[in-house]
């Protein structure tokens, strides 16, 4: 114990000498300077390890005593400090070499893309510089792997997942293309267009084929509307029928509009607190001590500081609040019923054919009922309604032989 608390204010290891070295540890203790494992060298010397507050004093004690110190050893804190104050220039190099280190071992060494191809890795690897995760980055600055998740979905749209994931100073981003059907511009063998869907025909654009259906011709789905056969049943040339059948076609669609709907949005402003966090205990760094706005969302970023290989029992913690307004919408039966409408249009376009056109929408019902309006409406839709199907040659050729045999 003695020799713990003697490292904080420096002790010694002496040689005292002279006619009553007795009378010095005497005066000592009466100092209040500690002394321990006094040993007798011969009648005349004491050598023993005492503390070293003030020199002065311990100066001024051996003049009263008589006696000299010979000092064998210095041991503490302020005797370390004291050489290497000496030293400045190795114990700089040291310090900057560990915080090189430590700096090397919390940067953004690779970020890999895997499961994309050449175009998306690129369009992903934009997006993250702009979430400032890129090689050289130091990881504090990178957000969470959710968020950096969240962010990449909403963004790209020819992705059905994408997951982040980090192993050490490298971040693995996976991703699942969706995968869409080949389409062939050019037609391949002999077919037919008939028709997807029941429908009144509007207009027809035949580019090649026999057209067998005309303008406001009731059709059902699957019937024939252009067929790829030409010329005479004697001699018939099967060709690729390609054009447009513009149909007229119905929808209903059920729609619900609430009067009163309640919605937030960001107003642009943040503020952003960083914190050390040591086991249970938080340490504030800077940025504000509490939120300064009434309402707000809160993101926590939690990252682990590294040193090397290992993860030390330290995190740094950034905290953003966002703010936030809160609003609520009152709408009145009659704009609730025109933004009815626009919803089912805008939903119906969603799921019709490219070029497709709504010509009326009409409301066949409405119902308010526990503060929302439900709106049933039926519109009338003009669309390509011409689907290939593929031409059988070995059925059509024994049909035009069997026609030729009964005309016999």
């Amino acid at each position: 114990m003695r020799h713990w608390t003697g490292q904080a204010g420096g002790y010694l290891k002496a040689e005292i000498t002279g006619n009553a070295p007795e009378k010095f540890l005497t005066l000592c203790a009466a100092s209040d300077i500690r002394f321990w494992q006094v040993k007798r060298k011969n009648k005349n010397t004491l050598i023993c390890f005492l503390t070293i507050k003030r020199p002065d004093q311990l100066k001024a004690l051996l003049r009263e005593s008589g006696c000299t110190i010979r000092i064998v050893n210095k041991k503490g804190f302020p005797f370390y400090w004291r050489k290497l104050k000496t030293r400045s220039g190795i114990i700089f190099g040291l310090f900057f070499f560990i915080a090189v280190l430590f700096i090397l071992s919390n940067m953004v060494w690779a970020v890999q893309v895997s499961g994309a191809d050449p175009k998306l890795e690129d369009e992903i690897r934009s997006i993250l510089v702009k979430e400032h995760l890129y090689v050289g980055t130091l990881n504090f600055f990178v957000p969470d792997s959710g968020q950096l998740e969240s962010r990449l979905s909403s963004q790209l749209n020819t992705v059905t997942w994408i997951g982040v994931s980090q192993e050490g100073t490298t971040y693995k981003v996976d991703v699942v293309q969706k995968k869409y059907p080949k389409q062939d511009d050019k037609p391949t063998g002999p077919r037919n267009l008939v028709a997807a869907k029941q429908a009144i025909i509007h207009s027809l654009f035949v580019e090649t084929g026999q057209p067998v259906v005309e303008s406001n011709q009731y059709v059902k789905k699957g019937q024939v509307l252009v067929l790829g056969k030409i010329g005479t049943d004697e001699s018939p040339q099967f060709v690729s029928a390609n054009g447009k059948v513009i149909g007229e076609t119905w929808y209903q669609s059920q729609t619900v509009i609430p009067l009163k709907s309640r919605y937030s949005f960001y107003t642009g402003k943040s503020s952003t607190v960083h914190r050390l966090q040591i086991g249970p205990v938080s340490i504030p760094l800077w940025g504000l001590s509490q939120h300064p706005y009434r309402q707000f969302d809160k993101e926590i970023v939690r990252k682990p500081i590294r040193f090397l290989l290992w993860d030390l029992p330290v995190s740094y913690v950034r905290t953003q609040f966002r703010e936030k307004n809160v609003s609520i919408r009152t709408l009145t039966q009659k704009e609730a019923l025109e933004e009815a409408g626009k919803a089912s249009e805008q939903k119906l376009m969603g799921s019709l054919p490219a070029e497709s056109e709504i010509v009326s929408s009409s409301v066949e019902s409405e119902k308010l009922e526990k503060g929302k309006l439900t709106v049933l409406s039926r519109e009338i839709v003009y669309e390509n309604i011409a689907q290939p199907q593929v031409i059988d040659l070995s059925r059509e050729k024994k049909k035009s032989v069997s026609k030729q045999k009964a005309g016999r």
